[in-house]
């Protein structure tokens, strides 16, 4: 993914991973929804590229169907909004 981009992941043909900029600014932000309200049966991986999200060291794994989100940097993790 790259800043600014708005996401519509679509996991019916099997899981995959979307992965966040390496070297991001403050307040780069990427947007993902659930375009095929399959999130349930196939999780979207957030791959966190050597920053951490909410403060964690782990990739993000969404199984909510339908959902949707942001994730925001600011300046030091990437934050979910």
């Amino acid at each position: 993914a790259s800043a600014g981009d708005n996401i519509l992941a679509d996991t019916s043909g099997g899981s995959f991973t979307i992965t966040l900029p390496a070297s991001p600014t403050t307040g780069a932000l990427v947007s993902v929804a659930d375009s095929a309200g399959t999130f349930n049966l196939y999780p979207l991986t957030i791959a966190r590229n050597g920053n951490t999200i909410m403060f964690l060291a782990e990739d993000m794994y969404v199984s909510t169907n339908g959902a949707s989100f942001g994730l925001v940097y600011n300046g030091s993790t990437w934050r979910v909004i």
